[in-house]
């Protein structure tokens, strides 16, 4: 995902679906201030994709979790920041995956104190537990560790303004947007607007 406020460009988690789909154009990015990486999982941070970004925008840092830094610099990408402008993060465990495995996940708020007229993004990264969010949420609708009635239950009670559907990979085109269609109607009748977007759509809020 890619965010942008008042003239910051913010990617969050390239991962490895991304970078097979060919689904991030870089040459199409004028410029980025900051990537933000929730946890180590490749489908969030894959190194061969992170390096393209580097080679793009060799200035650009990321804000990561140490769990991730660890990961990355392992992977000889070095270059970080430990905060930034309007950007907040907690902790919010990672949904536990056969076995009982997690990871040291993070959630972010981005431009979280947005000035009038503006709205903040909450991104959970594989994490439902949490209890709040921005106008803006970007929701992992499906996963091996998840549901679609779990997260959007979840939207459901926290009632952010806006759900972004992320971590969807696992659907075909045909279902994830029946899926959606789903999700959709069932938050309408709470006053919550989902949009699913396709790759390279923009959405103003």
């Amino acid at each position: 995902m890619l965010v942008e406020d008042d003239g910051k460009r913010i990617l969050i988690d390239p991962g490895n679906y991304t970078f097979d789909e060919g689904a991030l154009d870089l040459k199409k990015i004028d410029g980025l201030d900051l990537i933000l990486i929730t946890h180590e999982h490749l489908d969030h941070a894959y190194p061969p994709l992170i390096k393209k970004v580097f080679e793009r925008f060799p200035g650009v840092k990321i804000l990561a979790n140490l769990s991730t830094k660890n990961f990355l610099i392992k992977e000889g990408i070095n270059s970080f920041t430990d905060s930034f402008e309007n950007i907040s993060f907690a902790d919010a465990p990672h949904e536990l995956l056969l076995g009982g495995r997690g990871a040291e996940n993070n959630l972010f708020n981005i431009f979280g104190n947005p000035p009038a007229g503006r709205a903040g993004l909450t991104h959970p990264g594989d994490s439902l537990k949490f209890d709040s969010s921005l106008e803006v949420l970007a929701l992992p609708i499906q996963a091996p560790w998840g549901s679609l009635v779990a997260s959007v239950e979840k939207a459901a009670l926290i009632k952010p303004k806006i759900v972004i559907p992320i971590h969807d990979w696992h659907w075909k085109d045909q279902a994830r947007k029946k899926m959606y269609d789903m999700a959709k109607n069932y938050l309408a009748d709470k006053g919550i607007e989902l949009r699913g977007l396709e790759v390279g759509e923009e959405l103003v809020v």
